[in-house]
């Protein structure tokens, strides 16, 4: 299986949402949400705040994974 391309800022957004409830978007990050949102590796919630409103999804989990990313939710 081959490795979705994802930009360093876009690994390290997947990583700010896979260990927050929340973080600031400013527009380059929607920007990058938007885009992995495209490729299946995050998806919204529906719900709101204080809930997180970004998940990584399974498929995105998978390429933090393969790229030896963890992710410490501690």
């Amino acid at each position: 299986m081959a490795t979705i391309e994802i930009s360093d800022t876009g690994i390290a957004v997947m990583c700010d949402i896979a260990r927050t409830a929340g973080f600031d978007l400013d527009a380059n990050k929607q920007a990058v949400v938007e885009r992995l949102i495209s490729q299946g590796l995050v998806a919204e919630t529906g719900k709101h705040e204080p809930d997180p409103k970004y998940e990584v999804t399974a498929k995105g989990q998978r390429e933090l994974d393969a790229r030896g990313v963890g992710v410490n939710e501690a």
